[in-house]
């Protein structure tokens, strides 16, 4: 439920030229109008189309800089059970937006699935003061 929350969340934000994930990126390019398809493939959980079509984003370089489409590929990849690929892409996209909040969330959930506490915690704190609905999330995956 909290990825359905999160995936119309930024699905609505991006589609008002607002920052995905509350984030105010100086990196921000204008996202290509396939973009919008692909979060309704996340949405409906279609994570193995998402991840093709994202891949097709990508072959144009400008959106190689854009942590949002970062995030949501490294997101599908996560999904279809691709996390060492997953994890080099959130770290991409946080090399680009180091605060992008939905990655650090995902990133810290993929951190507790690959049972590497220590750097789930580690990225819990680096949300700590947002007081943010990502460390609420993260936090509660930690714990459960």
């Amino acid at each position: 439920m909290k990825y359905f929350i999160t995936v119309i969340a930024l699905f609505l934000l991006t589609q008002s030229n607002s920052f995905a994930a509350g984030n105010d990126s100086a990196n921000e390019v204008v996202k290509p109008s396939s973009y919008s398809k692909m979060l309704k493939l996340i949405k409906n959980e279609q994570y193995v189309e998402a991840v093709q079509g994202l891949e097709k984003i990508l072959e144009d370089k400008k959106y190689n800089k854009d942590a949002d489409i970062l995030n949501h590929y490294a997101f599908s990849l996560r999904k279809t059970n691709n996390l060492t690929k997953a994890e080099k892409v959130y770290q991409k996209a946080l090399s680009i937006e180091p605060t992008h909040r939905g990655a650090l969330e995902y990133i810290g959930e993929l951190y507790v699935d690959t049972k590497r506490m220590d750097l789930a915690n580690a990225t819990l704190k680096k949300l700590e003061n947002c007081k943010c609905e990502e460390y609420a999330e993260l936090k509660n995956y930690i714990n459960k």
